[in-house]
């Protein structure tokens, strides 16, 4: 071997590709560097001026109101690539005490990822100093060596407050940046809202927005911690949790929200060093069952663990977005964060269930009749199970009630009864009996409804039969008074109203509507729904409701509306009223007269059609409920009665 050969290592000077370029390719990667270099400088603002188009010579400004640097600091400090700064006198904290964000001294290539020419503008108290960067001089095939290259400067008269300016040139982008959405995405690498009241950042002179935008938080934690919930070593000062991990402070926030997070920015915890993220959005690493990953759509929050970047070796990404959590060094923060949002899950999986076992138990009261025709030990079986249910997250409040109601249902009906007591005994709900118990509810909830319609639609057929024989008597008043869907399903609310006899009397008195010949009185039947009244005439079998009979029977619901309106402690808003006649005179101008009632909100009808159109309507209904389940044999055992009536419904 010759004594003068030598080995030699030569840097590219294609490496500002690794170190400025391929890193931070995104306006808000690169801004966000020249941003933590503001922090650095004690700088107490920063305003980012963005393009509003790409056309012409935009730029991008950010300018700090931080202490500036000298001419020779600017070559010894900002121009000495891969500097630690943090070898420097001041160490780990700024010249005003600041923890340091800079480390690797490469963070001013950051603008190269998005412009090709960068140009600082910075002024001490004393003096000024302006230079250029320009990415094409810099960057080359050739091999940089050590000797020092020459960057275009000028010196000035410094301005009249310290600071620096960096403007991007030349820029690189595809599209211009959207100032909301950029002001978003920074706000999310940065605790400058909850942390830092000395420092303030805006973009084209608007603040950042508060809390990342996070709409509907149901818990917030710390804040929200009960006495026994809350670890022992957690200190809470201004919604903000404090803890000691290891002889090094942490802080944090975590927050549920009452509807999964859509925005993947959002969703999941941040670690911060400093202002600054470390760790974009992640669950430490946590696989967790089926509940976990669940509960994992509804989580955003923040950790601030500064001391991740004091270690000697590296244990933040360059672009800092990720932390190395194989060092050894990260591993206590990494189990405590699996521990704390384990926990936090279960508090919050607690929490909805006791919301929804609140609601289920505001709906039983409307149970109440039913529940207590059941025995002690029945009661409590039936009212463990739907508390087992309303543990389920994933079921919604329509679902649950669904549920529920079937459940009551199929117990009250002897059937399902060891499934449910199967569920009320387990702990855990199994998913495959929750579902098995989904179905058949749902199933026999239908079958229930179906058989009572049914009966309805029989009922409807046994009053036909008793009106073509002219069986119209009191009887048949009173049954109509208890049952008054026999009417219409629209008339299922009401009930027979009591208090207004001696008003109806006057009203029809007072209309001309006298009893009949033949001794038979007229049948009156006053029905109620809250504010609603309804007025039902029925007329004799062998008697026709003409034209006249029409127009006073008109007046005579006019006269009683008049009667309610004066009266208004009786508290009826809607006076209705519905004529029921054998038949209807069909004489030329009843037409007109019946379509007058209708506008009016009456109604004059055959008893033929108006039993015809009920029982269609029910019938409709029992057709959709079989639809639900096609393939149970039960359901389609009910099938729909009278399709052969005449479905010509007058009115």
């Amino acid at each position: 071997m010759k004594g003068q050969d030598k080995l030699y290592l030569r840097f590219h000077g294609r490496i500002l590709d690794s170190l400025g370029i391929q890193m931070y390719q995104s306006p808000v990667a690169a801004i966000a560097e020249l941003i933590a270099n503001a922090w650095d400088a004690d700088a107490n603002s920063v305003n980012i001026n963005l393009p509003s188009s790409l056309s012409g010579n935009p730029e991008i400004v950010i300018e700090d109101s931080g202490h500036g640097m000298t001419f020779q600091e600017c070559q010894n400090l900002y121009l000495d690539v891969g500097r630690n700064r943090r070898a420097s006198v001041n160490g780990e904290k700024s010249r005003q005490g600041r923890p340091v964000l800079g480390r690797k001294g490469i963070g001013k290539f950051a603008g190269f990822g998005i412009a090709k020419i960068l140009e600082v503008d910075t002024s001490t108290e004393s003096e000024r100093t302006v230079f250029k960067l320009e990415l094409d001089g810099l960057r080359s095939n050739q091999y940089i060596s050590t000797d020092e290259k020459a960057i275009p400067h000028s010196r000035c008269e410094p301005r009249s407050k310290p600071g620096t300016t960096v403007t991007l040139k030349c820029l690189t982008l595809k599209a211009v940046p959207n100032p909301q959405k950029f002001s978003q995405s920074m706000a999310r690498r940065f605790l400058i809202n909850q942390i830092a009241d000395d420092f303030k950042l805006t973009v084209n002179d608007s603040p950042l927005p508060d809390d990342n935008e996070l709409i509907g938080v149901e818990f917030d934690f710390p804040a929200d911690y009960k006495d026994d919930e809350r670890p022992k070593e957690v200190e809470i000062r201004e919604e903000v949790g404090y803890e000691q991990l290891e002889g090094h402070e942490i802080s944090w926030r975590i927050r549920f929200t009452n509807k999964p997070i859509d925005t993947e920015e959002l969703r999941g915890i941040s670690v911060f060093c400093g202002i600054k993220v470390a760790q974009t959005p992640f669950f430490f690493n946590l696989s967790g069952g089926l509940d976990g990953q669940h509960g994992q759509q509804y989580v955003s929050g923040w950790i601030s663990a500064d001391y991740l970047d004091r270690f000697q070796s590296d244990a933040i990404t360059t672009e800092r977005q990720r932390i190395n959590w194989e060092l050894p060094e990260c591993g206590s923060l990494e189990k405590w964060g699996q521990a704390r949002i384990k926990s936090l899950l279960r508090i919050w999986k607690k929490r909805r269930a006791e919301a929804k076992i609140e609601q289920i138990r505001n709906k039983i009261a409307d149970f109440s009749d039913r529940l207590e025709h059941l025995e002690t030990t029945e009661k409590r079986t039936v009212t463990k199970a739907l508390e087992k249910l309303a543990s389920i997250e994933t079921l919604s409040s329509e679902q649950f009630n669904d549920l529920s109601n079937g459940v009551l249902t199929a117990w009250e009906d002897g059937k399902l009864r060891e499934l449910i007591r199967t569920v009320s005994e387990q702990e855990c709900i199994d998913e495959q009996a929750m579902l098995s118990l989904l179905a058949e509810a749902h199933v026999l909830n239908a079958l229930h409804v179906a058989e009572v319609v049914n009966a309805k639609v029989e009922i409807i057929q046994s009053l036909r039969e008793r009106i073509e024989k002219s069986e119209l008597e009191n009887s048949i008043r009173d049954h109509l008074a208890e049952n008054p869907w026999l009417l219409s399903p629209e008339w299922e609310t009401f009930k027979k109203e009591k208090s207004l006899g001696h008003i109806v009397a006057e009203a029809a008195e007072n209309a001309g509507l006298t009893d009949e010949e033949g001794g038979r009185k007229r049948l009156d039947l006053v029905l109620s729904s809250g504010t609603q009244l309804l007025v039902v005439e029925l007329m004799r079998p062998d008697l026709t409701a003409d034209r006249d009979h029409i127009e006073r029977y008109a007046t005579y619901i006019d006269i009683l509306r008049d009667k309610v309106s004066v009266n208004s402690g009786l508290g009826f808003k809607t006076v209705r009223g519905l004529l029921i006649a054998d038949k209807l005179d069909r004489k030329p101008g009843m037409k007109q007269a019946l379509e007058r009632l209708e506008n009016d909100g009456m109604k004059a009808l055959e008893w033929r059609n108006l039993l015809s159109r009920a029982e269609c309507q029910w019938e409709e209904f029992l057709n959709i409920l079989v639809s639900r389940a096609p393939s149970d044999k039960r359901l389609s055992a009910l099938q729909p009665v009278g399709e052969n009536h005449d479905r010509n419904i007058q009115g």
